[in-house]
């Protein structure tokens, strides 16, 4: 009896020190975590300043940032890829620094209503065409790009009636400056003729600007180029290319001698 309670004690301590090195040996299988969904996020537009019906939407009245894609959809803020700026697009209306952008704060060209608020209180649309100037097809002109006119006129006759036949006393001068453009238009090509379809522009001007260009029209010619490549004083005289050309042909006759 007593060798059997010996040989069961032995066996319960063997047993007993099979598992405990059992569990010490064996390591545990980790817990699976559940995934985590990365964090999403979406380009949102807020003003940075208040800003004015009208008025150009430009890089120093917006900023754009990231917003948790979950913050912007529970808050119901509109994304900047719902708000399709393009050159050109204005403020609906005034509004306070910090509102976020949404669609129906901007007007963009071709919008209903957009050619009022880009022209505002002050200005009319004047019309246009390429036919008067070539330099509308050779240089690229959009919606907000801004152009000047150059007249070109005699103080002692009609360029319209007699031509340059008289080249003294005729100058080029600009007589609008910084004028915006409003919208550009094709014209349709007609059945027999080029191709290439002409442009004609939509110019916000005041009322005394197009008098000054009707008049300007009447007296010789006018030509339409880009502000940034001229200034509101660019002028220029026959007298001074004439006699510029006069002083060549005489250092030239000289040299000859």
């Amino acid at each position: 009896m007593t060798r059997l309670l010996i040989f069961l004690m032995i066996f319960g301590v063997v047993l007993f020190t099979i598992f405990s090195l059992e569990g010490m040996l064996i390591t545990p299988a980790p817990k699976l975590n559940a995934t985590e969904s990365p964090i999403k996020v979406v380009e949102v537009a807020r003003l940075s300043r208040d800003v004015s019906r009208a008025e150009s939407i430009s890089p120093a009245s917006v900023e754009f940032f990231s917003l948790n894609e979950n913050e912007v959809l529970s808050k119901n803020i509109p994304t900047a890829k719902s708000l399709n700026l393009t050159k050109g697009s204005v403020f609906a209306g005034d509004f306070k620094s910090g509102q976020f952008l949404s669609a129906e704060m901007v007007s963009n060209p071709g919008d209903a209503g957009y050619l009022v608020l880009s022209i505002g209180d002050k200005y009319v649309p004047y019309f246009y065409s390429s036919n008067d100037n070539q330099i509308i097809e050779t240089v690229p002109i959009a919606v907000g790009d801004r152009v000047s006119f150059v007249s070109t006129t005699s103080s002692t006759h009609n360029i319209k009636e007699a031509g340059y036949a008289e080249m003294a006393d005729i100058t080029s001068r600009v007589i609008v400056d910084d004028a915006k453009v409003i919208q550009v238009l094709s014209t349709p090509v007609e059945a027999g003729e080029s191709e290439q379809s002409s442009a004609s522009l939509l110019i916000a001007l005041t009322v005394e600007q197009i008098l000054h260009l009707e008049m300007a029209g009447k007296l010789g010619d006018i030509t339409l180029v880009p502000s940034h490549l001229t200034g509101k004083t660019l002028s220029v005289k026959s007298s001074d290319i004439i006699e510029r050309l006069s002083g060549v042909r005489e250092m030239r006759a000289g040299e000859a001698q």
